[in-house]
C-alpha cells in the first residue's frame, strides 16, 4: 500500500488555498504575436502545473518558495525554462515560444510505444495520470492495465501483455534491468509493483516491437526513468487504515537526497472486509528507499538508488488438486539498488552508463517443511549515442548480466538446485530521418548465455510515414529471444531460449488535447518449453518444441480538451492466441488470455471544492479453463470480469499545513468476479472431478488516507 501513500504527495502541490499560494500569471505567444493555447506550463521536478487558454493566458497558483525552474513546452515548439523566484509575491511573465521546425512536422515512430511523462511529445499518459487511476491504487502496473493490450488477470497483479505470459514483461529502472519489480506472492493473491509512480518523471510501456537496446522479453517492456534533482526541503508524514508513512528530501545546490520508510498491516483491512482467503498471519509488510542525485559538470548527472523491502504472511491454502489442506507461511526480503550516470564524452557523444544489484529471497515454509528461494543478479551496462549528422543518429551499447539462482527444499529429504548464468550482449541501432514525412530505425541485439552455451541475433526494424499535421502511420517487425525460466533450468539447463517474432502497424492522431491510436499486430512463438508433468526432475522431459501466435487489435482514445475539468480514456483490445506449450496436451487458448478487454478511465478536478475525484470501468470477457469433466482440453469459460472503481482526494490545510485526505474504493459494487478453476486430482465417487473457484482475495476494498505536509 505504499504507493497509495505515495500518490498523495503528487496531490499536495494541488492545493488551491490562495491564502499559502503565490500566483504566477502571463501570456504565452509565438514569434509572430499570436496565442499559443493548451501549451503546458509546470514546476520542474514538482506537479505543480497548467495549461494556457484560448487566448495564451495562464495563471498557476503554488505553495512552492524560493528558487524554482518554470517551464513552458508545447508539441512544436522548443522548451521554454526560466528560472524565477518565489518570495510570497505574485509573478507576471510574457513567454515567446520558438518554433521547432524540425518537430512540429516531423514523424516520430509509435509502433507499440506508449510513453507516459511531463515533457515528451509522445506521451500518452502523465506520471500524475499513473499515480491517480482508481483502478490502479498507486501501482504503475496497475495504471498500464488500463492501457490497450493488457489483459485482465486479476489472481495475479502482474502485467499480461498480447497473450504473453507475465514473466515475458521486463521491467527496467534508468535502463537497468529489474530483477523483480513485483511483491513476492502467494498462491491465487495478487500482487502489485515495488516502486511508486512519482518517483519517475517518464515511463515507457511497450507492448511490443521495442528497441534493441532492451533484452530477455519475448513480449513487452517497462522502462521506468526516475526523477532528477528534488526541487526544495521537504517533509510529510501519512496514516492510513493499513499502515504509516514518512518521508523527507534535502535539496542543495548541486544534489539531492530522498527518503522514505513505511510499515503496513493488513489486519484491520481484513476486518472491515472479510477476505476470501483463511489468513493465520494477515500480510505485513516494511519499506525503505533512498535516492541520492548529483549533478556533475555542465551536463552530468549521477543517480544513486536503493530499496529494502520486508514482507510476512502465512495462510491455509485449499490445494483441492491434491485433496489437502496446506500451511503455507512466507517471510520475504528484497534488496534492489542502481547507480547510472548520463553525461556527455567529448563533444558529440552522449554516455549513459550504470550498475545494478538485486537480492530477493523467499523463505517459505510449506506444511512446515522450508522451501528457500534465493535470486541475485549484477549488471553492469553502457549506451553510447552519436548524432552524425541532423537526419543519422547511431545509438550502440552493450552490458553483462550475472545472475545466480539457489532453491533449497527440505521434504521427505534436501534438495538443493544451483544455477549460475554469464549474459553478456551488445547492441547497434541507428535512427535515420528520411525527411519530414519518412522515419527509420535499424538494429540488432547478440547475446549469449554461459548456462546454455547459447548465442542468439535479433533483428528489428520500426518505420513511420507521417499522413498528415496531426497524423502518421507506423510499423515495427523484429524478433525477440527469452531464456526459460529458473524452475525449468534447474532439471534441463540445455534447453535453449524462447523466441517469438513481431508484427506490428499503427495508426496515430493527435491534435492539441486528444488522441487517437489504433494498432494491429501478430506475434508467432516458437521454442516455447515443453514439459511432461510439472517439476518434473528428469531433464529428457523437457524440450524447446512448444509453439503459439497472438494476433489482435487495440484501440485507444483520450479526450481532455471536450469539458473543462473532465480528462477521460478508453481503451479497448481484441486478442486471438493459442499456444502448445508446457503441459498442453495440444494447441489451445492459454488461461490468462481473454479476447476481449475494455477500460474507461474518467478524472474530474472540482476546483470550487479543491476535490478530485476518479473512476475506472473495466471489463474482460471469460477465460478458458480445463473442466476435467469435459473430454476436451481448455473448453471451459469463465463469466466475464468487472470493476468499477473510485478515488475521491481531498485537499485542504490542518495546523496551517497542507494536507491530503484521499479514498480509494475498488470494486464498488461488488460484482463476483470468477478467474478460473481448480479441479480435484481423483473423481468422486459419481465419477465427476470436484471443483473451487478462484475468486478475488479480497471482494472489496477501501483505503483511507491522511497525509499532512510538515
Amino acid at each position: 500500500m505504499r504507493n497509495l501513500i505515495l500518490i498523495l504527495i503528487l496531490a499536495i502541490f494541488l492545493a488551491l488555498d490562495t491564502a499559502a499560494q503565490q500566483e504566477i500569471s502571463g501570456t504565452i505567444l509565438d514569434k509572430k504575436g499570436n496565442p499559443v493555447e493548451y501549451a503546458n506550463i509546470y514546476m520542474e521536478g514538482s506537479y505543480e502545473g497548467t495549461t494556457s487558454d484560448s487566448t495564451g493566458h495562464f495563471i498557476l497558483l503554488t505553495g512552492l518558495s524560493g528558487r524554482q525552474l518554470l517551464v513552458t513546452s508545447f508539441i512544436g515548439y522548443e522548451r521554454y525554462a526560466v528560472e524565477i523566484m518565489l518570495n510570497g509575491r505574485d509573478t507576471a511573465l510574457s513567454i515567446v515560444l520558438r518554433e521547432q521546425v524540425s518537430e512540429i512536422n516531423e514523424v516520430a515512430i509509435t509502433a507499440g510505444v506508449f510513453g507516459a511523462g511531463d515533457r515528451k511529445k509522445s506521451a500518452t499518459l502523465s506520471s500524475f495520470d499513473i499515480a491517480t487511476t482508481a483502478s490502479a491504487m498507486g501501482d504503475v502496473f496497475g495504471a498500464f492495465a488500463t492501457m490497450p493490450g493488457s489483459q485482465k488477470v486479476g489472481e495475479e497483479g502482474k502485467l499480461f501483455v498480447r497473450g504473453g505470459d507475465s514473466h515475458e514483461t521486463k521491467t527496467f529502472m534508468d535502463g537497468m534491468w529489474v530483477q523483480s519489480p513485483y511483491l513476492s506472492k502467494m498462491p491465487d493473491v495478487p500482487t502489485r509493483g515495488r516502486f511508486s509512480p512519482i518517483l519517475f518523471s517518464e515511463t515507457l510501456f511497450s507492448t511490443g516491437g521495442y528497441s534493441a537496446e532492451y533484452g530477455g522479453a519475448l513480449s513487452s517492456i517497462v522502462d521506468l526513468t526516475t526523477n532528477g534533482l528534488e526541487t526544495e526541503d521537504k517533509a510529510s508524514v501519512s496514516l492510513m487504515t493499513v499502515g504509516t508513512m514518512a518521508s523527507l528530501a534535502r535539496r542543495w545546490e548541486n544534489a539531492s537526497l530522498a527518503m522514505t520508510g513505511m510499515y503496513c498491516d493488513n489486519t484491520l483491512q481484513h476486518i472491515l472486509f472479510r477476505p476470501n482467503m483463511d489468513w493465520i498471519r494477515d500480510p505485513l509488510m516494511g519499506d525503505g528507499m533512498v535516492m541520492y542525485r548529483q549533478r556533475i559538470g555542465e551536463s552530468g548527472l549521477l543517480k544513486s538508488f536503493c530499496s529494502y523491502n520486508y514482507g510476512s504472511m502465512e495462510m491455509w491454502y485449499d490445494h483441492i488438486e491434491q485433496g489437502t489442506l496446506d500451511r503455507i507461511g512466507m517471510n520475504t526480503h528484497a534488496v534492489c539498488a542502481n547507480s547510472t550516470y548520463t553525461g556527455t564524452m567529448g563533444e558529440k557523444w552522449l554516455v549513459r552508463s550504470g550498475a545494478a544489484y538485486s537480492l530477493d529471497r523467499e523463505n517459505m515454509r510449506y506444511n512446515g517443511n522450508p522451501v528457500i528461494n534465493t535470486n541475485t543478479s549484477l549488471q553492469a551496462k553502457m549506451v553510447l549515442t552519436r548524432p552524425l549528422s541532423e537526419k543519422f543518429k547511431l545509438r550502440m551499447g552493450g552490458d553483462v548480466i550475472h545472475e545466480r539462482y539457489d532453491q533449497l527444499v527440505e521434504m521427505e529429504g534436501t534438495y538443493q538446485f544451483n544455477l549460475m548464468d554469464e549474459q553478456p550482449s551488445m547492441f547497434l541501432e541507428s535512427e535515420i530521418t528520411l525527411s519530414r514525412k519518412i522515419a527509420l530505425r535499424l538494429g540488432a541485439r547478440s547475446s549469449y548465455s554461459s548456462l546454455m552455451d547459447e548465442l542468439t541475433l535479433s533483428p528489428r526494424i520500426s518505420a513511420a510515414l507521417k499522413t498528415g499535421t496531426f497524423s502518421q502511420i507506423s510499423m515495427a517487425w523484429g524478433n525477440f529471444r527469452q531464456k526459460p525460466g529458473n524452475e525449468y533450468l534447474q532439471f534441463a539447463p540445455s534447453l535453449s531460449s524462447e523466441k517469438a517474432a513481431h508484427y506490428i502497424l499503427n495508426f496515430q492522431y493527435r491534435r492539441q488535447r486528444r488522441i487517437f491510436r489504433i494498432e494491429a499486430y501478430a506475434k508467432t512463438y516458437d521454442q516455447l518449453v515443453r514439459f511432461s508433468a510439472p517439476y518434473s526432475p528428469d531433464p529428457d522431459d523437457y524440450d524447446n518444441k512448444g509453439y503459439g501466435y497472438a494476433a489482435g487489435l487495440d484501440v485507444f482514445w483520450r479526450d481532455r480538451e471536450t469539458l473543462e475539468g473532465l480528462d477521460y480514456w478508453i481503451s479497448y483490445s481484441f486478442l486471438d492466441s493459442e499456444r502448445n506449450y508446457r503441459n498442453f496436451r495440444e494447441k489451445a487458448i492459454p488461461s490468462f488470455s481473454s479476447a476481449h478487454n475494455l477500460s474507461v478511465v474518467c478524472k474530474y478536478f472540482l476546483r470550487n471544492l479543491d476535490t478530485f475525484t476518479g473512476i475506472s470501468y473495466s471489463f474482460a470477457s471469460g477465460r478458458p479453463f480445463d473442466d476435467r469433466n469435459s473430454d476436451a482440453f481448455m473448453d471451459g469459460k469463465t463469466r466475464p470480469y468487472h470493476d468499477i472503481s473510485l478515488s475521491i482526494t481531498y485537499l485542504t490545510r490542518l495546523f496551517h499545513r497542507n494536507c491530503v485526505i484521499h479514498m480509494n474504493v475498488t470494486n464498488l459494487f461488488g460484482f463476483r468476479n470468477v478467474f478460473g478453476y481448480r479441479y480435484s486430482g481423483t473423481p468422486g465417487e459419481d465419477g465427476l472431478y470436484s471443483s473451487r473457484a478462484v475468486t478475488p482475495a479480497t471482494g472489496r476494498q477501501a483505503i483511507l488516507l491522511l497525509m499532512i505536509s510538515l
